[in-house]
């Protein structure tokens, strides 16, 4: 990338120019991907702990929607958008780390 060839330009050594410049770039999507992975996990977790009968907050949900009980769905529902939520948040807040151009305002 032009940055990189520049700070090689610049004369800087190459511990940081990779570490100051390629790095911090790079970890633009990582950051999306590794957050985003945490709500897949939970996600995930209804349908192993379904499949295994495993005791958790995937089979409480199963559980409470084969028997029924709307107002525990919904709880566990709201459990779930509420971690999706933090992880958006978190998400945008680590991109502000990594990419000085954005600017949390």
């Amino acid at each position: 990338m032009d940055y990189v060839r520049t700070a090689r330009a610049k004369g800087l050594r190459e511990k940081t120019v990779i570490y100051k410049h390629a790095f911090r770039n790079a970890l633009i999507p990582i950051t999306g991907y590794v957050v985003g992975s945490i709500v897949a996990i939970f996600g995930g977790s209804i349908i192993i702990e379904t499949l295994f009968s495993w005791k958790g907050v995937g089979k409480l949900l199963i559980d409470s929607l084969n028997q029924q009980d709307y107002t525990v769905a919904l709880a566990m529902q709201m459990f779930y958008i509420l971690l999706a939520l933090a992880a958006n948040l978190i998400t945008d807040l680590c991109y502000c780390l990594v990419d000085p151009r954005i600017k949390l305002e």
